[in-house]
């Protein structure tokens, strides 16, 4: 499966393309029962995102809530904060008993976002046209970076000065990190933080049946035609036996080393 998501790391793609990747990944590992988290950041622009993902994964792939009624356990707050203990009650609703003597795939799908507005001087990220009127998106970086106060935005910071590394500093330095890409940059590393949390919650619980974890954090470009969507990086984490084996492709953390190129009109990130 990872080899399978390899390509579409650091690369802007449609939404379709990009959920139905991961409907197809996961398709081939033959589970007999799959579920799903899916984290959103509460802004209005990403009902996009989520309407392709219900309709791409979730209607193919989970078992029916109701009669013809498919849905993932679903967060949305602002800045799309991973809430801890949300990936074991998760768990817990899809450990069904056709896992029991098989196994189970949880897939975590982590979005942040930002605004992209494209003209001849090339991509603007962050601030966006909305309702006719300025805004920004994601909002809740954008008061973070501009050192607003709010509980959810102290959380993000927490999560972004974790480790002992500064990551918001380096946002904020135009030596560090070139203040055109900053609310992009911003996303990617918020995003990404987000995931290893999720991922530490993985680590701390023990599954109610075998389960194959995929932590997928992604960003949403919110467009002013339709949206397009980046994967950050793919973690799989394997609690199918008595111990757990983990590995991670994508981006990291430090957005210090991100890199932007262009090509046909499409965004992609890379690292130093």
């Amino acid at each position: 499966m990872m080899d399978e998501l390899r390509d579409l790391i650091g690369k802007e793609r449609d939404l379709d393309a990009v959920s139905g990747a991961l409907r197809d990944a996961v398709l081939r590992l033959h589970a007999p029962v799959v579920g799903a988290l899916e984290l959103n950041c509460s802004d209005e622009s990403e009902l996009e995102c989520g309407a392709v993902f219900q309709r791409q994964f979730v209607d193919h792939l989970l078992p029916d809530l109701k009669t013809a009624a498919r849905a993932p356990f679903r967060t949305c707050n602002l800045g799309a904060r991973y809430e801890w203990g949300s990936v074991r009650v998760a768990e817990h609703h899809y450990a069904l008993p056709a896992s029991a003597d098989a196994f189970k795939v949880m897939l975590l799908k982590l979005n942040g976002h930002v605004s992209v507005e494209t003209g001849p001087p090339g991509p603007r990220f962050g601030p966006m046209r909305r309702y006719d009127t300025e805004s920004a998106a994601c909002g809740a970086l954008h008061a973070l970076l501009a050192a607003q106060k709010l509980p959810a935005l102290a959380e993000l910071r927490e999560a972004l000065t974790g480790d002992g590394r500064d990551r918001l500093a380096t946002l904020l330095d135009p030596q560090r990190v070139n203040p055109a890409y900053r609310h992009l940059f911003a996303s990617i590393a918020s995003i990404r933080r987000q995931a290893e949390r999720a991922l530490d919650d993985i680590r701390e619980h023990r599954p109610h049946t075998p389960t194959l974890y995929i932590v997928v954090p992604c960003v949403t470009f919110n467009r002013s035609g339709p949206d397009t969507e980046m994967i950050v990086g793919v973690a799989r984490v394997d609690r199918r036996g008595d111990g757990a084996t983990e590995e991670y492709l994508g981006l990291g953390d430090d957005p210090a080393r991100y890199q932007v190129q262009l090509a046909a009109g499409r965004i992609r990130v890379s690292e130093l």
